[in-house]
């Protein structure tokens, strides 16, 4: 009987290949930069590295977004202080400050759990010699998040379906009653979320104490090496601001 060998192919929802490790590290250290450094180039310099990532990721729209939100707010607090307004609106720019240090590590939590697999993750321990234990915490974890945050959405439609559409008008006139008709079934549902995602985890073999198997495989490519180094030198340069 002859055998027809096909290769196996995956759908790429990337232009390059960038392992886990490669986008941990960079959260990690973008994250560093944001807090502690109070450099504008510094920060240009993550906020375009981040830009880079989630274009990788084929976002674009979430590309464009994250580039005018964040390189916007630098251009305004620069025209701000050329015209000397910025002591008249220090608590907008106050606020602009606030979202531009948060914004690289939402965008790069984003790519971990949404644009990064779980296969991924478990052929990285694999090779690392990580813990199952660790592995499955880590990865319920990262789902934990976005999945919440579709059962907070479903919540909120099954709230219009009620004629109750609870925005930032209706909240700011019933904080308490809108706060109990979405964080009393996030709760109820949250325990439902660990549940299913500890139960998703373990059908993937992850406790059955033997050593496994996978069809992706863990390797670090050039660009693996040079975003590595890039943000290793970026940490060096602009840790004391």
């Amino acid at each position: 009987m002859n055998t027809v060998n096909v290769p196996l192919h995956f759908k790429k929802d990337a232009f390059v290949d960038i392992s886990p490790i490669t986008k941990i590290i960079v959260f990690i250290i973008s994250s560093i930069i944001m807090m502690r450094s109070g450099s504008i180039l510094g920060e240009c310099i993550v906020g375009g590295l981040t830009s880079l990532f989630l274009l990788n990721t084929k976002e674009m729209m979430k590309c464009y977004l994250f580039v005018v939100i964040f390189f916007g707010t630098i251009a305004l607090e620069g025209i701000a202080e050329l015209v000397h307004l910025s002591q008249n609106f220090s608590f907008i720019f106050i606020i602009f400050n606030v979202v531009r240090v948060f914004l690289p590590a939402i965008a790069m939590f984003y790519i971990l759990a949404e644009k990064t697999t779980t296969s991924e993750y478990l052929a990285m321990f694999k090779i690392l010699h990580i813990p199952d234990a660790f592995a499955v915490a880590f990865v319920v974890m990262l789902r934990f998040i976005p999945t919440l945050l579709e059962h907070l959405k479903n919540i909120r439609q099954a709230l219009v379906f009620r004629n109750i559409n609870i925005g930032p008008i209706y909240f700011l006139k019933h904080p308490i009653l809108s706060i109990e008709r979405l964080v009393v079934p996030m709760l109820i549902s949250s325990g439902k979320v660990m549940e299913e995602l500890s139960a998703a985890a373990m059908t993937r073999g992850l406790d059955v104490g033997r050593k496994r198997t996978t069809i992706i495989k863990f390797r670090l490519n050039i660009v693996d090496y040079l975003v590595i180094f890039i943000a290793i030198a970026l940490v060096i340069i602009f840790k004391g601001g």
